[in-house]
């Protein structure tokens, strides 16, 4: 159904993520997936989001390999809503601009989600961690509006749900509260 063929090398590289993912460790992106060129990794994307497009979102995409996978799909079902509708619109593709800002370790993560929620018939959830911070407790969903399209979700602990969302706006008081904070690295963004 996509409108080009994805080169089967780098759907092999998405299958070998997949095992990496369910092992629960990270997924690393190969030379060969980060030296394919743009339109061979969209077309990977493209043909795993028609393949997950029916797969159910049951958790919010709260990094950006989540929701680049979420984008994905729910474009890829709107695609074959309008198929199945009868309209006349040219064959589903994905085009290289929607991932040309994500590095390609986001876009192997994404399509390892696509393939994951084609096995399994649900996208799978983010990592449970601050957006901000490496903590993984506490953690409260925070939701930015934006002008047109889904909010932005992410997950922060109890101590960065305060923070602004533009870091370089963090009033000094606060930032020192945080440093003193156990367990805090003092580079954060």
């Amino acid at each position: 159904m996509t409108g080009r063929d994805a080169p089967s090398e780098l759907l092999e590289i998405v299958s070998g993520g997949l095992g990496w993912y369910w092992d629960g460790t990270a997924v690393t992106a190969p030379a060969a997936w980060t030296n394919a060129a743009l339109p061979d990794r969209t077309a990977a994307l493209t043909h795993l989001a028609w393949q997950a497009r029916d797969a159910e979102s049951a958790h919010p995409a709260t990094h950006a390999a989540s929701r680049l996978a979420l984008a994905a799909a729910q474009e890829a079902w709107a695609w074959g809503v309008a198929l199945a509708a009868g309209a006349d619109i040219p064959t589903f593709r994905l085009l290289p601009r929607w991932l040309a800002h994500d590095p390609p370790d986001v876009q192997l993560e994404a399509c390892v989600r696509l393939l994951a929620a084609a096995r399994t018939g649900v996208l799978p959830a983010a990592p449970y961690r601050c957006a901000v911070c490496p903590a993984d407790q506490n953690l409260h969903l925070v939701v930015h509006v934006r002008c047109t399209g889904p909010g932005l979700q992410e997950w922060r602990c109890g101590l960065c749900v305060r923070l602004p969302t533009d870091p370089d706006t963090v009033p000094e008081p606060l930032d020192v509260l945080y440093r003193r904070q156990p367990g805090r690295d003092d580079d954060r963004p």
